[in-house]
């Protein structure tokens, strides 16, 4: 106990250098904490990247694009039967989509009639309004010139699913349910989950109602996807609206693969069985990998950074205990002649670089709290600035402008320490003491008193 504590009494012996040394070192660890959780963050945002887009197939009619083009029809039974018969199919969710046009806008007078100029839909109306903003893309196929008419809003899209809290259902990766519950899949009730961004244009909370096809629907919940399309949809039950919109199968199919290898074999095995003429398959793998390529140069920044700094720290701690060391050599020598053992005169040292370390470790928790976010953030915009081309297909118009998946993906992308993140910043100040003192520990064992003391 009192090798304990003269170790740690000897860590402020000169106060300039320990402060000059615990900053530094915990400049060092700083960086070092930083890097750690950028790497941490990177690891974990590309497994729920490639568990949530990597392993899913998109099946469309042929001849239809995100549910706003022409041509194609409804899957049948027995092609969905087809496509759950494909090996590694682990899950599919059928989703039927439609456009529904504001029932005061839809009256209003706009090229187009009641199509996508006069407020858009296929022939159902709501009274909900969509709070997406129309934008120049709205103005060219609305076929409104100019300007847009007096009253026009965009319709408002509507979800028929099995699998309500699928967030492929609405083009997107994430979906959190923030007030009520899910819709029941495979009932034909008139109920609905909506998006925050409609529901709070439209005052909506759990148990308001709203009409659409001439019904009224109760909300049960709902939800966000972080983007600006899927926040202004409405899911409701399959069946609901397939005898609603009177459509006779699904028009879109997401298909789940058990493994991401088995991605480019299972999409060419269902087109294969449902032909182009019938089907479009397409796989996000492209998109997917798009993506993890980008947050890999984070990780490899992170990573290259994270090694560096901990050199640093070992370095100047060595350094910094070797001439700590040559400094004492007489106190060494005077202390062996005493009695002490090689052990006591090592702990003593290996106490006063662990007191120092973990003072500097004190330091570097301020500066990971100060830096951790905006250092992320930096290499996440460098990175997402070379990859915004990388996109997935347009998810809808809002604004007359795309939603890109990069950025949907990367938005959510931030530093949290975690106890597994704790623990290895412990382990790393441990073990940087004990490498920052283990030669000056060698160089105190060769001191030999008699030498010493002949010498004064």
């Amino acid at each position: 106990m009192n090798t304990f504590r003269l170790g740690m009494k000897n860590a402020f012996r000169n106060v300039v250098r320990t402060t000059s040394v615990v900053l530094i070192l915990g400049i060092s660890f700083g960086l070092a904490l930083v890097m750690l959780l950028s790497l941490n963050a990177v690891k974990s945002h590309i497994k729920d990247v490639s568990s949530s887009i990597n392993n899913t197939i998109t099946v469309t009619p042929a001849g239809s694009f995100g549910g706003f083009g022409g041509g194609g029809n409804p899957f049948s039974a027995k092609q969905l039967a087809e496509i759950k018969s494909v090996a590694h199919v682990t899950k599919v969710t059928s989703t039927i989509s439609d456009r529904l046009s504001n029932t005061a806008s839809s009256s209003t007078s706009a090229p187009g009639g009641n199509g996508f100029g006069g407020g858009g839909g296929s022939g159902g109306t709501t009274s909900l309004v969509s709070p997406i903003t129309p934008g120049t893309i709205a103005k060219t196929i609305g076929g409104a010139g100019p300007t847009l008419p007096s009253g026009f809003t965009l319709p408002t899209q509507i979800y028929g699913t099995n699998d309500p809290s699928n967030p492929a259902t609405l083009n997107a990766t994430k979906f959190k349910l923030t007030a009520g519950s899910l819709i029941p899949a495979n009932s034909s009730a008139l109920v609905a989950d909506v998006g925050t961004t409609l529901a709070t244009k439209n005052k909506l909370v759990v148990g308001s109602t709203f009409s659409a096809y001439k019904k009224t629907f109760k909300v049960v919940g709902i939800f966000d996807v972080g983007t600006v399309t899927g926040n202004a949809a409405i899911i409701v039950p399959l069946k609901t609206e397939a005898t609603l919109s009177s459509t006779n199968g699904p028009t879109s199919v997401v298909v789940k693969v058990d493994s991401i290898a088995n991605v480019a074999t299972t999409s060419s095995a269902i087109q294969a069985k449902l032909g182009k003429s019938v089907a479009n398959v397409t796989s996000s793998e492209s998109n997917a990998q798009t993506v993890v390529d980008s947050f890999s140069s984070i990780k490899t920044i992170s990573l290259y950074s994270l090694i560096g700094a901990l050199i640093g720290g070992a370095v100047i701690l060595f350094l910094s205990m070797l001439m700590i060391v040559r400094e004492r050599r007489r106190e060494i020598g005077i202390l062996k002649a005493f009695g002490s053992s090689n052990r006591n005169v090592v702990s003593l040292f290996v106490t006063e670089s662990l007191t120092l370390t973990v003072l500097a470790g004190l330091v570097g928790s301020l500066v990971w709290v100060a830096l951790a976010n905006p250092v992320l953030g930096v290499l996440q915009s460098s990175t997402s600035t070379t990859s915004s081309g990388g996109g997935r297909p347009p998810t809808g118009f809002g604004g007359g402008g795309f939603v890109p998946r990069f950025g949907a993906i990367a938005s959510d992308l931030h530093a949290a320490i975690g106890w597994n993140v704790l623990l290895y910043a412990i382990g790393g100040i441990l073990v940087i003491a004990l490498v920052g003192s283990a030669i000056p520990a060698y160089a105190i064992a060769k001191v030999r008193p008699a030498e010493v003391l002949r010498g004064e």
